[in-house]
């Protein structure tokens, strides 16, 4: 008995440090991507959404309220923590500590059916899988909350806990619409199951949760959407026909890449684990979009089907080690091996693109954006709009006239370089925008007098050329 209490002490003491591991590690590479300009618009967007959660819950971006996108009103938990730290950095260390959260969950599920060094052990891969571990570093969204979430539902329904799951449930239901789609099909599913045996418990709780979903869906698509004042243009990931999309050989091998490095880190384990199937609606949302974004790693995509492939991972190996432990553990030691490799030579993190030490131009930037007056309106680039953020005014074009504008030499983009430039050149040239700061390669601008609609109007046929 004494041994047993030692061994769980143990495991959970691994647990808790390969947790505290993953956290102290991703939050200072979250941290070094921010403060060295590495995160885009998708951050500043989300900032400023729930900066806005209780008057509005809008961004600059997306031209109005964030409903008109996704159905997220998980958001109205993070707004008081951004409102107490307040920086967009935030965010990101908040989505890290989510991500982190996975693992104990799937120890759980683990340490259910097998020896506690061996659940934790699989909850170390859980750390070190390379989609999730990327994921946590991506730019913010609310799927980056879903892998704890969904991880801890399961271990509630195998557990037969139904008030925590019914929690667990209603959390997943408040984080994306999709996730609302997912539930729909596996509630139902769970409640056929336990029907046929005559599990009433179980059947009470799949129809709940199948019901919930489907009143979710109900209640954005018809009501919240269409009143939230535009299309719902997440549609077009799976009608588009834009010529630019993958077409031909290229859309199979793309996919096929993709499930690659969905299950070889695991060393296809989970497929010998009945639970993958519960992966099947997230993998199916992501594979039959048109759009390549969804089923590329290290987006947050992946927050669909992440939670359930590990939990079939944990399943699998806990029936391997039912028959042979030896193996099971060496099996596992071998996929803490592969993640670890697949994150030092093909990592979805993409070390050297996004982290680096800072430079020159990172304080530059930083003291420019010390200088725009608090809830300015001012445009810039994608990376410094995030930094502005929280300026509930901050945009990134240069469609609507700003007050201010941050523009960096040094920075390059196909829409920067193409329309906004281009625009701030054409009033800065004649005159309705004047420099007020320079630092380096980073500039202030601020409008000094209105501009007519004609100033662009000319750009366009007469591109200006003097100098910024």
């Amino acid at each position: 008995m004494a041994g047993d209490v030692n061994a769980d002490a143990g495991a959970r003491r691994l647990l808790w440090g390969a947790v505290a591991a993953f956290v102290a590690l991703a939050s200072a590479l979250a941290t070094d991507r921010y403060i060295t300009y590495g995160y885009g618009a998708d951050l500043g967007l989300f900032t400023q959404t729930i900066a806005a959660a209780f008057h509005g819950f809008s961004n600059q971006v997306e031209h109005g309220s964030h409903f008109l996108v996704h159905f997220s009103p998980i958001y109205f938990l993070v707004a008081p923590l951004l409102g107490v730290a307040r920086s967009p950095l935030t965010l990101e260390l908040l989505q890290v500590v989510a991500c982190a959260l996975t693992a104990p969950a799937i120890y759980l599920i683990a340490r259910r059916r097998t020896q506690p060094r061996l659940a934790a052990l699989i909850a170390c891969v859980t750390l070190l899988y390379p989609p999730l571990f990327a994921m946590s570093l991506s730019e913010f969204h609310e799927n980056g909350l879903a892998p704890p979430v969904i991880a801890w539902l399961l271990w509630a329904v195998d557990g037969r806990r139904f008030a925590w799951a019914a929690l667990f449930a209603v959390l997943a239901l408040c984080i994306k619409e999709d996730e609302a789609i997912i539930l729909a099909v596996l509630g139902g599913a769970y409640l056929i199951l336990s029907l046929r045996a005559r599990d009433r418990a179980g059947a009470l709780f799949g129809g709940a949760v199948a019901a919930a979903a489907l009143a979710v869906l109900a209640l954005y698509f018809d009501i919240i959407q269409p009143n939230a004042g535009g299309r719902y243009f997440v549609a077009d990931f799976y009608l588009a026909h834009d010529a630019d999309l993958p077409h031909g050989i290229t859309v199979v091998l793309g996919r096929l890449t993709f499930l690659l490095e969905v299950f070889a880190p695991l060393l296809f384990l989970p497929f010998l684990s009945r639970w993958l199937w519960l992966a099947v609606p997230g993998l199916l949302e992501v594979l039959s979009s048109r759009w390549p974004v969804t089923y590329t790693m290290g987006t947050h995509y992946a927050a669909v089907w992440i939670p359930y492939v590990l939990a079939a991972f944990a399943v699998a190996v806990a029936a391997i080690a039912a028959r042979d432990m030896a193996r099971a553990r060496l099996l596992t030691t071998l996929c803490v091996g592969a993640c670890v490799l697949n994150l030092i030579v093909a990592s979805p993190a993409h070390w050297g693109h996004y982290y680096r030490a800072r430079t020159a131009r990172d304080a530059s930037l930083d003291r420019i954006i010390a200088r725009v007056p608090h809830d300015a309106n001012v445009g810039s680039f994608d990376e410094a709009f995030t930094h502005l953020s929280l300026d509930p005014n901050a945009r990134i074009d240069m469609y609507v006239t700003p007050d201010y504008f941050v523009y960096d030499a040094q920075y390059d983009g196909l829409t920067w370089r193409r329309n906004i430039v281009p625009r701030l050149a054409a009033v800065v040239c004649a005159g309705y925008f004047e420099a007020i700061a320079r630092d380096g390669s980073v500039t202030l601008y601020k409008r000094i007098k209105d501009v007519p609609d004609e100033v662009y109007a000319r750009a366009r046929i007469y591109p200006p050329t003097c100098p910024l």
